[in-house]
């Protein structure tokens, strides 16, 4: 599931939001067009902004008691109550619905009503849990039920959601998954949609269908993504059940979405909810940082103690080559043998510097690695083990053909080393680990340019080349030499690539570099 788009969705939220508001502008003059606008708002902000749905909830009641509605504003207070209740206020959102006069409300209405109230007394004895005050409040919240299935049409969608939360609380899950199935095939709001798809993920894993399961509490999760919906509590779960699974990473990474959804909307129960989750994902996180950690300290030391091998061994294989020479030089005359076992030696030589060349190649690259660890540890550790078990395998195969004598074998190993395939697969993990690091980087670099000048990319690219010129530059590389050695490109293509993209910005030249530096890092766990 993705949820890098979480932003542009927040906007089409908040544009939705802004029509409301110019709509309410426009008709202030009419009472009743003002409530209605006030009542749209509400809708809007109430699964997104517990703060903002409080404040229009409160101006639909002042605008209701204008227009003497007595209908109006017995719906004010219901809503009213939704908004407390939502919030984790469940005294105050359960004294506001007691002032309800349910003689103003038609049939529909007065199962909002009751749905609510069964709905508050159940979060109250999940969120209370002693014993003695569960009972009390999932007994009311049962009485709520009941009230419904009295009042409503078997087949109706108020019948079948009161059975099926009646159901889940009195653990009957089979029935309560039969109903549920059942209800999504009813026309819903998405709201309903996500909370029926969530009720019937619950009790799929109570049954044990685990992978039913898990697609309900998906799909609940996606819709309360796609409709900035910040109130929901799939994402929640969905980590939960993730950290149960093992699959830390990604839990860490949906826990942290959950917590700041819970902190912009303002739901203290789940804020609650999620703090107690949280610290044991993180401590899981951290003890598998630090066996990464260790088990780097060890590849490293092994590659270390194998390069001061390599040297002594370079060291002493000079010595002995020198007094070859030297000898040679003093019988080179008489001994025609002792010339071709000398020049035998010079081709091991060469042979040992390529190594070591090779060696001190791969001690550069880890040396780099080391200094942009702090950033980059779990690329490092993903990227670097395998280019571990790649100089191990090279390791073995060169001292099997040394101690064979095979030294020509030892070129053929070097040659077989695909470096324009590698440089491929950096290039491909650098944009991936640079995303994760800053996910809107392509928007925010298209808003330097008018629309024309967008780079669109393909499905199948992260970063073109004139994007990942620009990568580097934000993460602090902005030599046009050192950034046309990692590219493997002339230092006259980049200043020719820089110099075009500038060109086309409606940024001046001087400053087009500072606003990249200006894009912000949203830091999150690879994946």
């Amino acid at each position: 599931m993705r949820l890098s788009s979480r932003s542009a969705f927040d906007q089409k939220k908040v544009r939705a939001i802004e029509r409301i508001r110019e709509d309410l502008k426009r008709n202030y003059a009419s009472l009743s067009k003002r409530y209605d606008n006030y009542d749209k708002l509400f809708d809007a902000y109430k699964s997104y902004i517990h703060d903002s749905a409080y404040v229009y909830c409160k101006m639909m009641n002042a605008t209701a008691r204008s227009l003497n509605d007595g209908k109006k504003i017995n719906l004010s207070k219901i809503k009213m109550g939704l908004v407390l209740v939502s919030a984790g206020m469940f005294k105050e959102g359960l004294d506001t619905l007691k002032l309800v006069d349910l003689s103003k409300l038609d049939a529909k209405e007065k199962y909002g009503y009751f749905f609510l109230q069964a709905r508050s007394n159940f979060d109250l004895a999940d969120y209370d849990k002693i014993s003695d005050y569960y009972a009390k409040y999932n007994r009311s919240g049962l009485d709520y039920c009941d009230s419904i299935l009295h009042t409503a049409e078997p087949t109706s969608y108020e019948y079948l959601s009161a059975e099926g939360l009646k159901s889940i609380r009195q653990q009957q899950n089979l029935k309560a998954s039969n109903i549920y199935e059942h209800i999504l095939t009813l026309k819903q709001s998405y709201q309903d949609s996500a909370i029926n798809l969530s009720c019937l993920s619950f009790t799929y894993f109570e049954q044990k269908k685990t992978q039913l399961g898990l697609e309900m509490l998906i799909k609940a999760a996606i819709i309360d993504n796609s409709h900035s919906t910040k109130e929901g509590v799939a994402l929640t779960n969905l980590a939960n059940y993730l950290y149960q699974q093992g699959d830390i990473k990604t839990a860490f990474r949906y826990i942290n979405y959950a917590i700041d959804d819970a902190n912009f909307y303002g739901a203290r129960h789940r804020e609650a909810q999620i703090s107690n989750i949280m610290p044991i994902i993180q401590s899981e996180k951290v003890n598998g940082i630090e066996k990464q950690k260790n088990l780097l300290t060890i590849y490293a030391s092994t590659i270390t103690l194998l390069i001061i091998v390599v040297i002594v061994f370079a060291y002493i294989t000079l010595r002995q080559l020198k007094k070859l020479r030297i000898a040679d030089r003093l019988i080179q005359e008489k001994n025609v043998d002792l010339n071709s076992a000398n020049h035998s030696l010079m081709l091991v030589n060469s042979e040992l510097d390529r190594s070591n060349k090779t060696l001190s190649h791969i001690n550069t690259k880890l040396d780099e690695a080391n200094l942009i660890k702090d950033e980059y540890i779990g690329y490092f550790f993903n990227m670097h083990s395998s280019y571990i078990e790649k100089i191990e395998k090279l390791k073995r195969s060169v001292e099997k053909n040394i101690k064979a004598e095979n030294y020509n074998e030892i070129g053929l190993v070097f040659k077989k080393l695909n470096t324009d395939l590698e440089r491929e697969n950096l290039s491909h993990s650098f944009d991936q680990v640079f995303l994760n690091l800053f996910p809107n980087f392509v928007h925010d670099f298209n808003a330097l340019f008018i629309s024309d000048y967008h780079i669109e990319l393909p499905n199948d690219h992260l970063l073109n080349t004139e994007l990942r010129i620009f990568a580097l530059i934000r993460l602090g590389i902005d030599e046009n030499e050192t950034i046309a050695k990692i590219l493997n490109y002339s230092l006259n293509t980049i200043y020719t690539y820089k110099t075009k993209v500038k060109n086309r910005s409606f940024v001046p030249n001087e400053e087009f570099e500072d606003k990249i530096m200006q894009i912000r890092a949203v830091k999150v766990p690879n994946d």
